[in-house]
């Protein structure tokens, strides 16, 4: 099977493998014309002007060789190349060739394969082509042509031949394409004649035409299928720079979020306790316990960061209470009724740490005293949460401190949730954080009373027909401006519905087909019930409606069907030749080893067939009689189960015959669904691919990075326990050591979190949050990327 996939793949590749496809193809169609026309019995064909014999049609028909092997490497060349000849041989050679049956295939070639705006010339060609040699045939046929030879009629003047001829009562070559002889005058037979014969080229053209402009319109969606997938496969590569560098800018919006926080509380704890907790035991005890706390959650929120499944149970809303230290003075007020279940786990995240930014930024900057707010007001759709202060406002930048990344953070979370954030100094002083967050659609209210059994079924109903809904197929800006294409690109569209009709009309076409065969039961006349025979017809056709949209499943039902029927019904049916039907569509539309198991009830249902054949000839009514006990010898029944093989083997191979062409087909690239199903694998690889590469990125970081914070919070932590010993040693110290453990574990936390600065300005400058900055560092370089270390070597301070 793969060898099939490769030798289509090959013929495809290129436009030169395709002319040599052609070549062969119009080597074969015109060199078999020698021996047909070598061995016809007429020694004479009529013209225009000349009679013509076997050689002369033969010198016409053989350059037909060149347009069909041009027809879709340069097919409009080749079309005017077949029109010239067309028109040539119409004229000074025989009235007709047998080239001239490669006419639709030139026409269907130069609407398919040509330029579209071009194609009315070449229909109005096609047109009047056929008129013309309707014409030339009418008027050969009947008058013959100018110059005739034999011994009666040497020569004819041209008095006597056309205009002439169609006042005559008769014609003289007689009787013309169809002999009328009530016919008074030659004028009006050549009419008649030409009339039918344009007819005929006529439909002949139309339909070539319709079938044309439905393929070109399936050809553009292709294209613009083909196009999509390779555009994902471009963009491999991309992606997951993208991915790798929107991980970075993750782990520096949860490192602002987590670490800087807990060093900024740190640092405002140890400066509190170095004063108040001097004169103050108790207060230098509770101080401390805090110190530690913070940074034994920051530890924990650290190896969630670096975590892959980065979840955590103490970033939701409900843990919002938990910001509140006692240092600063918070209040909370809330306006309508809260429903923390209709936000998302993200959501629940990104209201926490905005929260916690905006108390942390207050803390720094809003200055002694400050008093904080948070108003939460919930509608129907949307959390609007405010975080505000009455500190300094916008003189809290005298400092010469800027704004850092926790509010370029806090717009990502926001933003991404379809949110939106404004911050920024109140007019009459302070600093205010507004945000509004949409709320999920709210889940349905379970009653105790017994659901409606009937509402029940419906929902059920429901959820079937919502997994039964076809595949939606984004067919691009391939639009065709004629009904033809688009009625084609609906019904790609609606490939369900059109197979449903499909097997419906089959359906209503093989009940009679059904019906003779189960008269002839036992080769005596029977008259079956019409009820049983469409029952029947129905089950055994109605896997052909999904074989597009669950093709596997399909084909399997219909294999457990025919063995079925195979086996308790007294003959094969007519309509288990569909059967090839579900094996062809399994193997073009399932999955890509679909063939395996496909070929193997394929060769167990032929066989099956085939003993079925054999048994049935030896007096078994009914297959299944063959395994029950009836006083034969298993040798003779094993006789039958073996000789079964010779017709189920030609059953299978045109089995085989369908999986090759399907497997063809498939690697052709030549059906919307393949391409669908190929778009799915690609998307479903780059995602696997961008979580790769967050991953990797991930582990690159931590691996300095996480060793150094984890590093820096540990010793806060010892730190913290060497001043809770020495606060519970008795005697009690005094206030100069107290200062001093407190001062101690603010140096390392200011040391720690300006070193923190400049961690998050490398990963800020070095990487974006979403796809929306694709292409802001082009020169970013990720693989390989020097360490942290060294990359932080060209990095300056970054401002507060």
């Amino acid at each position: 099977m793969e060898m099939v996939a490769h030798v289509r793949a090959w013929f495809a590749r290129k436009p030169s493998h395709t002319l040599l496809w052609d070549t062969l193809l119009a080597a074969v169609l015109t060199s078999g014309l020698v021996p047909f026309i070598s061995s016809t019995s007429s020694s004479s064909t009529p013209g225009l002007l000349f009679v013509s014999n076997n050689y002369s049609l033969l010198f016409w028909s053989l350059p037909t060789f060149v347009p069909l092997m041009l027809r879709r490497y340069q097919p409009e060349i080749a079309t005017w190349l077949f029109v010239a000849l067309t028109a040539a041989h119409l004229v000074f050679g025989p009235s007709m060739t047998y080239g001239d049956f490669y006419t639709l295939i030139i026409l269907y070639s130069v609407l398919v394969y040509g330029n579209p705006k071009h194609s009315l010339r070449f229909i109005i060609t096609a047109f009047a082509m056929g008129l013309a040699a309707a014409a030339v045939w009418a008027v050969s046929m009947n008058v013959g042509p100018l110059f005739k030879s034999g011994s009666s009629n040497a020569w004819t003047a041209w008095i006597s031949w056309l205009p002439t001829a169609a006042t005559m009562p008769t014609c003289p070559a007689s009787p013309g394409l169809i002999s009328e002889p009530s016919v008074s005058n030659c004028g009006i037979k050549m009419l008649r004649d030409m009339g039918v014969l344009a007819l005929c080229m006529e439909i002949s053209v139309l339909s070539v035409i319709i079938m044309a402009l439905w393929q070109r319109a399936r050809n553009a969606t292709l294209a613009a299928m083909r196009e999509r997938n390779a555009s994902i496969v471009a963009r491999e590569a991309e992606e997951t720079h993208i991915a790798a560098l929107a991980e970075r800018a993750r782990i520096a919006r949860d490192m602002h979020d987590v670490v800087a926080h807990t060093l900024s509380t740190i640092i405002v704890q140890s400066d509190g306790g170095r004063y108040a907790g001097a004169h103050d035991l108790a207060i230098a005890k509770h101080t401390m316990g805090t110190i530690r706390h913070e940074a034994e959650r920051a530890q924990h929120d650290m190896q969630r960061l670096f975590n892959v499944f980065g979840a955590s149970g103490s970033t939701g809303y409900a843990d919002i209470d938990s910001l509140f230290d006692g240092h600063l003075v918070v209040s909370r007020h809330m306006t309508g009724k809260a429903q923390p279940d209709r936000l998302s786990a993200d959501a629940e995240t990104a209201v926490f740490r905005l929260v916690q930014e905006a108390l942390t930024n207050t803390r720094k900057h809003a200055g002694e005293g400050a008093k904080a707010t948070i108003d939460e007001i919930w509608s129907n759709d949307v959390l609007s949460i405010t975080v505000s202060d009455n500190g300094r406002g916008a003189t809290s930048a005298a400092d010469g401190h800027k704004p850092g990344y926790g509010l370029v953070g806090m717009h990502e979370r926001i933003e991404s949730l379809g949110g939106s954030v404004q911050a920024g100094p109140r007019p009459n002083g302070g600093f205010i954080v507004a945000a509004t967050i949409p709320l999920s659609p709210a889940a349905p209210q379970s009653g105790t009373d017994t659901e409606d059994p009937v509402l029940t079924v419906i929902s059920r109903i429901r959820g079937l027909m919502d997994r039964a809904r076809p595949k939606v197929l984004d067919q691009g800006d391939a639009h065709e401006s004629n009904w033809v294409g688009r009625f084609a690109q609906w019904t790609e569209r609606h490939y369900l519905l059109m197979d449903v009709i499909a097997t419906i009309v089959l359906i209503a076409l093989f009940d009679s087909a059904t019906y003779g065969d189960l008269r002839m039961i036992g080769n005596a006349p029977y008259s079956p019930n019409r009820v049983p025979t469409i029952t029947l017809t129905i089950i055994m056709l109605s896997p052909l409606a999904f074989r597009r949209r669950f093709p596997e499943g399909s084909a399997l039902a219909m294999a457990v069907l025919s063995a079925v029927q195979l086996l308790f019904l007294p003959s094969i049916l007519t309509i288990n030749m569909f059967a090839m039907v579900s094996v062809y569509s399994a193997v073009l539309y399932g999955r890509e080893s679909a063939w395996r198991w496909v070929s193997v009830a394929l060769a167990a249902d032929s066989w099956l067939a085939g003993i079925k054949v054999m048994t049935g000839w030896n007096g078994y009514s009914q297959l299944f009689h063959l395994f029950l006990p009836d006083g034969s010898s298993m040798l003779s029944k094993w006789r039958l189960v073996l000789s079964g093989l010779l017709p189920g083997g030609g059953i299978m191979l045109v089995g085989f015959a369908c999986i090759a062409m399907a497997r063809w087909s498939r690697s052709r690239g030549a059906n919307a669904l393949v391409l669908l199903q190929r778009e799915e694998t690609l998307r479903a690889e780059q995602e696997r691919q961008k979580v790769l590469a967050a991953n990797l990125e991930r582990n690159r970081i931590s691996a300095t990075m996480q060793t150094e914070v984890l590093t820096t919070l540990e010793s806060v932590i010892a730190q913290a326990d060497e001043g809770l010993v020495m606060l519970n040693a008795e005697p009690a110290p005094d206030s100069m050591q107290i200062a001093a453990a407190f001062a101690a574990i603010g140096a390392r936390g200011r040391a720690a979190l300006a070193h923190m600065r400049q961690l998050l300005k490398v990963l800020r400058e070095t990487g974006f949050s979403d796809e929306t900055h694709e292409g802001v560092q082009p020169d970013m370089q990720l693989r390989p990327a020097a360490s942290l270390d060294s990359q932080m070597q060209h990095a300056g301070t970054l401002p507060r």
